[in-house]
């Protein structure tokens, strides 16, 4: 369980993004006691019922890519268990992958940003679940591995934040 201000020290930072996404568009969190924040940021509303604090990091480079991470924590592992259903396949999340329960995805071509692509990650890590998009220009040169180097650096956040210390994991 991680309260806001826990929850907003596990959201990375412009020193724990690579180098190529320097540019911060938001890094907050919100407590729970008004759902509208919940609800804005795409979580089911089931979810938003039962959440203690939301939050979000957004990063760009202004030209071609975009990273957006939101973390919903509840209260005990056993409800966000409950609430996240899973089905990362290896060809999706890798072998191994990082976190309690994850699930890949492809995000869709957004209206009047035809030339844009991204893969998305939901990983669950206790009682928080992370939902991480990563979008770029059709051409731009992405590292093979940076969804996945995305996953285990929001994963060890969060982590080091439900242990009590300050996060202070990065991704290349």
């Amino acid at each position: 369980m991680l309260l806001t201000r826990q929850l907003e020290a596990a959201l990375p930072n412009q020193f724990s993004i690579p180098v190529d996404l320097d540019e911060s568009r938001t890094r907050k969190a919100w407590g729970n006691f008004d759902a509208t924040y919940c609800q804005s940021e795409g979580w089911p509303d089931e979810w938003c019922g039962e959440a203690l604090a939301v939050g979000l990091a957004a990063f760009t480079n202004l030209e071609d890519q975009e990273l957006a991470i939101r973390l919903i924590s509840f209260s005990n592992s056993t409800t966000a268990a409950r609430l996240f259903h899973g089905e990362g396949t290896v060809d999706e999340v890798g072998e191994n992958p990082p976190g309690d329960e994850i699930d890949g995805f492809e995000i869709e071509q957004p209206n009047g940003a035809p030339t844009w692509t991204g893969k998305g990650i939901n990983v669950r890590q206790g009682a928080v679940i992370a939902k991480i998009e990563y979008t770029w220009k059709a051409g731009t040169a992405i590292p093979s591995d940076r969804l996945r180097s995305l996953t285990d650096m929001v994963v060890q956040r969060i982590q080091q934040a439900q242990a009590g210390k300050p996060p202070t994991a990065s991704a290349q």
